[in-house]
């Protein structure tokens, strides 16, 4: 299944507060900016070199280029702040907030992104450290954390908007039966207390020859310690060779609520910045919705 992608902004265009601050916390000029591709958000996503050789990664967004991205890094560097320095995740060295441009500054990680459609190899080792992962969040360092349950419960209820709206659906699924598997699901997904990723996909994960880093910390919460198994499962399935997930009522009805939430998504208008969503949403709700077929 193929990624949305942002619009990126190229590094020298940012604002110049921006780019003083990171040659400030850098101590030496940028000599070499790299664009990034992959991921939702618009806005600057860059590999930096300095004139002193120092490496760094950039990601800075505007209000002008979506209204909603600033807020989501704000919510990633309480996140990344909150659960201090990890091996799975990389090192914050600085932030910058003038209001309206929000930037983070990250440690350079000489790695790639797993090869996507999933390679099994990749996806083993992947799906390793998202056990270490969990373990190392289970119980949340982040106390405070939102609950999945609660910041999510407009997105995973989307079966009523569904219904509501009379939207097509495809002829094998009830929606009235899906929506009933979606509350299933939201009630447990409120019970959790590891702290989830709740955003895993191939491009948010970089492989090096000894570490697994997972990125873009924008939507962590509180949930059960499946979570991040089951977000992945659902995007490697159709790729390679899973173990069976337990025959749980409440991983079915996660995956329903998830699936509820995507179709309705894929039928909006697209937001600025972001044009190619509605199709990826499209195509990851029908991946989820054939799950959900197959466990029943």
């Amino acid at each position: 299944m193929a990624h949305a992608a942002g619009v990126r902004l190229p590094y020298s265009d940012l604002p110049t507060a921006l780019t003083t601050w990171v040659e400030r916390t850098l101590g030496s000029v940028v000599v070499s900016a790299t664009t990034q591709q992959g991921g939702f958000s618009p806005g600057t996503a860059a590999r930096l070199v300095t004139a002193s050789g120092r490496r760094a990664f950039v990601k800075a967004v505007g209000t002008s280029l979506n209204p909603k991205t600033p807020s989501l890094f704000r919510q990633e560097i309480v996140a990344m702040q909150a659960i201090g320095p990890l091996p799975m995740a990389p090192q914050l060295y600085d932030v910058y907030d003038d209001g309206d441009w929000v930037g983070l500054l990250f440690e350079d990680i000489a790695g790639r992104l797993p090869s996507h459609p999933w390679v099994q190899d990749e996806a083993d080792r992947v799906l390793e450290a998202v056990a270490e992962l969990t373990d190392a969040l289970d119980p949340s360092p982040w106390p405070d954390a939102p609950v999945v349950a609660e910041r999510s419960r407009e997105f995973l209820s989307r079966w009523d908007s569904v219904l509501a709206d009379g939207l097509a659906v495809p002829s094998w699924v009830d929606p009235e039966q899906f929506a009933q598997l979606a509350r299933v699901g939201l009630r447990a997904l409120a019970e959790g207390k590891a702290l989830a990723h709740y955003d895993l996909r191939a491009d948010n994960i970089i492989l090096t020859d000894d570490r697994v880093v997972f990125i873009d910390w924008a939507h962590p919460g509180l949930a059960p310690r499946w979570t991040d198994t089951v977000i992945l499962h659902a995007e490697m399935r159709e790729s390679v060779v899973l173990p069976e997930l337990p025959d749980d009522e409440a991983i079915t009805g996660f995956i329903a609520a998830v699936g509820g939430g995507l179709w309705w998504g894929s039928a909006q208008p697209a937001p600025p910045g972001l044009p190619t969503i509605r199709a990826w949403q499209r195509e990851s709700a029908l991946a989820h919705l054939g799950w959900v077929r197959d466990r029943l």
